[in-house]
């Protein structure tokens, strides 16, 4: 067993600057010997990559043509390196000097571990978490486990097995990611995490959430600038949808569909003005049929867990 597997990590980012630096300087301050850092920019309009090509001397810096979104973006840059295993991060993350190590002394630990993720804490206030790894409820949509606890609450100090680890800061293996696909493109933002992750499941292998391994965030500073707030609605109700369409099987699928369509009906009769968005992306899915449905055969051909053992990690604490 190499005692210091190599690792990639790759971080994402669409404009500011002084938080992906500071992401940037945190990486460079790990206590692990063996890793590279690849920076996949976005289109960012505010001349930060020459800065950090200037800054960072070992630094990748790749520079994406057009838009393409996180997943999409993501994906570049994990095919850019080979190592054993991946690490994304988000720009407007950052991580304390140990956490790679207990990272990677975890996945070491143990061959069933496919994917981690450490205790996430708001960047502006250190004592309360961001969140301790992520479920979802039978509608599809996606939470942050521990959301706004105190750091210290016994309950998220302890490690556990989650249903997904968020992008923001986790670790996967590199081949368990190229044996699921890796992130899928059509999400673009958000849900590609939580995509990733229950194919991990699906495969037959654990997301583990190790409170030890502290990274800090400052919620979505990136993605609110690139979103308006319809758009961010109508990508949250379709790629709801992907996720269950996908991933779910026959005799889960009607459940988590019905539940979805009641809550989203619920949903608009309180906000009328949604009605507009929510057709649009029910039309959207309708016209991808085909496309989920090639991905849900995709999933098949490695999947080895049933839903009915996945789902205890739904509706977690």
């Amino acid at each position: 067993m190499n005692k210091f597997p190599a690792v990639d990590i790759v971080v994402c980012a669409y404009n500011n600057k002084e938080l992906t630096d500071r992401c940037l300087a945190s990486l460079y301050n790990l206590n692990y010997p063996d890793y590279k850092v690849f920076l996949v920019d976005d289109c960012s309009s505010d001349e930060s990559v020459n800065y950090f090509k200037k800054k960072y001397q070992y630094l990748s810096v790749i520079e994406n043509k057009k838009c393409l979104g996180p997943a999409r973006a993501r994906n570049i840059g994990i095919a850019a390196g080979g190592s054993s295993y991946l690490v994304t991060m988000d720009n407007d993350a950052y991580l304390t000097p140990d956490w790679l190590s207990l990272m990677v002394g975890l996945m070491e630990s143990d061959k069933k571990i496919g994917q981690a993720v450490g205790k996430i804490l708001f960047a502006d206030n250190n004592n309360i978490i961001n969140a301790a790894g992520g479920s979802i409820y039978f509608r599809g949509k996606g939470y942050a486990i521990g959301l706004g606890a105190n750091a210290s609450d016994i309950e998220y100090n302890r490690q556990r097995e989650v249903l997904y680890a968020t992008s923001a800061s986790m670790i996967v293996r590199r081949d368990i990611h190229d044996l699921v696909g890796g992130f899928d493109g059509t999400y673009y933002y958000p849900y590609e995490d939580t995509d990733l992750s229950l194919k991990i499941n699906i495969a037959g292998y654990n997301v583990i959430y190790h409170p030890a391994a502290i990274s800090y965030h400052s919620q979505s500073k990136t993605m609110d600038k690139a979103f308006n707030s319809r758009e961010m609605v109508y990508y949250s109700i379709r790629n709801r949808l992907i996720l269950i369409l996908k991933n779910c099987q026959i005799r889960s699928l009607f459940k988590c569909l019905f539940a979805n369509i009641k809550f989203t009906i619920f949903d608009c009769w309180r906000n009328p003005e949604r009605i507009v968005i929510v057709l649009r992306s029910w039309v959207w899915i309708a016209a991808h049929l085909n496309l989920i449905l090639d991905a849900r055969r995709e999933i098949n051909k490695f999947r080895i867990v049933d839903d009915n053992k996945i789902h205890p990690l739904f509706n977690l604490k």
